[in-house]
């Protein structure tokens, strides 16, 4: 007896050959066999009449992990209802392990409340030991992240490594690999981590072995967009690593048209590397505010940072430096922090206008109030761009988010809604009423294309052997329902979804709970 059978649908199988007429057999957590198959015994039969069935969708950049939703919310419903099965941690250079002393958590804590974080593990192989016992809804990896190895060597100290030091952390990130992580990340973007040369990174990324990722978060996605691009395909050459690029993006309208050029520059340099890139579908950026400041004012870490602004000296010369770039800032939504909750929700402009003072002032005020941990909504992103990115055939869709449920929304902070939406957001929006791309290759962006560039072996296509992790959904119907205003609700048109061959979701219900494996 099969434990599940789906019948009557039609199959998108991950590949981006065209979608065909199909049912699918499931029986010990793999597919067993996809065609017609008459009417044999099985455990739960599925009607998929008039829907499509596709590998789960594989979010290769989450964020559940550094916003500690994976311990907090297991079954990462948030995901789980815009059909994805399998989630992919320690981006943007940071990871829960390896650790070498549990203060080490606080490189998350731009993101997390890191008072109410318990941790209990050291590496990577005990984190995974400790996330099995949440009992995780959907499947989990993790990279090893640059800023976490960074930290755990010279803690808060902002310099070059010393000769002793770049080998401790080639070991620590050779020992997490071994543990179990599947790859490498950076985050070059941030403070603690932005002077660290380019031959320190590719030091550390010639540690991979092959089927291994380096994803990274680029170093300047602003002005230096495409000298960030040009370090990265550098690294590549010299390395011959898998590389990706996290939400790659042009941020400020100034910066826009560069995105073309990077583009052309990655697609000519994809050539002879192993190079991607995945992208989001909204044109507004979840920013850690700090990062709108210039560099030098965050030397010396969160308390540091606070310290500079409270000087008038400082202060000045902070405003003098972004002078002009008032309407860029004004229209940033506070979404999170650690911050009074009558500022969420407000633009910059509002409050600027409320408290009296101007926008760069009233920045650096929310910055020292909140201790330095503010998110913000940025519309500072091209819709244009992300079509021309989406079309090229480098592109996986990732939502960058992190995984909440419907009832966060009276928990007094604002989730960027692709946490809830971004893959339906996709196959609604620039599939069906745009008709940007087909739906075949968008499932394969969101499917065998993230899976093999993570290593995933036997996840992302609906083939026998495949590990049976489904999404059933309506594409007339499927679609995202979050906003920026009210992002706390789900995505329509996923009818089902299965997790390593059980029912996770049924017609919105929670069927099962810790179906996922650790990857």
């Amino acid at each position: 007896m099969l434990d599940i059978l789906i019948k009557n649908g039609t199959v998108v199988d991950g590949l981006g050959t065209p979608a065909y007429h199909a049912d699918v057999a499931i029986k010990d957590g793999k597919i067993q066999k996809v065609g017609f198959l008459g009417a044999p015994s099985a455990e739960t039969t599925i009607d998929a009449t008039g829907l499509y069935v596709a590998p789960g969708f594989i979010d290769i950049n989450n964020a559940s992990d550094r916003y500690w939703t994976l311990f907090s919310h297991p079954n990462l419903e948030s995901h789980l209802h815009q059909g994805v099965t399998t989630i992919i941690g320690g981006n943007c250079g940071s990871s829960l392990a390896p650790l070498t002393t549990g203060e080490i958590i606080l490189n998350i804590q731009k993101w997390a409340n890191v008072r109410k974080i318990n941790v209990n593990w050291f590496t990577v192989k005990e984190f995974f030991e400790e996330t099995k016992k949440k009992g995780l809804l959907l499947n989990f990896g993790t990279l090893v992240g640059h800023s976490t190895l960074r930290r755990g060597i010279v803690h808060d100290e902002f310099r070059k490594l010393n000769e002793e030091e770049l080998p401790q952390m080639k070991e620590l990130l050779r020992v997490g690999l071994q543990d179990g992580a599947l790859g490498f990340s950076t985050g070059l973007n941030y403070s603690h981590v932005k002077m660290a040369p380019q031959e320190e990174i590719t030091e550390l990324v010639s540690v991979l072995k092959k089927g291994q990722i380096y994803s990274t978060h680029l170093r300047n996605e602003e002005e230096g967009l495409y000298e960030s691009v040009l370090e990265t395909i550098e690294t590549a050459k010299k390395t011959e690593a898998s590389v990706e690029i996290s939400h790659l993006k042009a941020v400020g309208e100034k910066n826009w048209p560069v995105f073309e050029k990077c583009l052309e520059t990655i697609e000519k340099a994809a050539e002879n590397i192993d190079i991607n890139f995945d992208i989001y579908p909204y044109d507004s950026t979840a920013t850690v505010f700090y990062t709108l400041l210039p560099d030098w004012i965050a030397i010396g870490g969160r308390a540091k940072l606070i310290e500079n602004l409270e000087n008038s000296e400082l202060r000045t010369k902070v405003v003098g430096e972004l002078k002009g770039r008032e309407n860029e800032f004004k229209k940033i939504i506070i979404a999170s922090g650690n911050i009074d909750k009558i500022f969420i929700g407000k633009t910059v402009d509002e409050i600027a206008k409320n408290q009296g003072g101007g926008i760069i002032e009233t920045i650096i005020n929310l910055l020292v109030v909140s201790e330095g941990k503010l998110i913000g909504f940025w519309p500072a992103l091209s819709e244009e761009n992300f079509i021309k990115a989406l079309k090229s055939p480098l592109s996986i869709i990732a939502s960058d988010g992190a995984a909440y449920s419907s009832a966060d929304s009276k928990n007094g902070f604002l989730a960027h809604p692709r946490s809830f939406g971004c893959f339906s957001r996709v196959l609604g929006r620039y599939v069906r009423e745009k008709n940007i791309l087909g739906l075949e290759e968008a499932i394969k962006k969101m499917t065998a294309l993230p899976a093999l560039k993570a290593g995933l072996s036997l996840r992302g296509i609906v083939e026998p052997d495949y590990f049976a992790d489904i999404v059933i959904f309506n594409p007339e119907l499927v679609k995202d329902m979050a906003t920026f205003e009210n992002p706390f609700q789900y995505s329509i048109g996923i009818n089902t979804v299965i997790v390593n061959g059980r029912v996770a979701l049924s017609k919105g219900q929670i069927k099962n709970r810790a179906l996922g494996q650790l990857l």
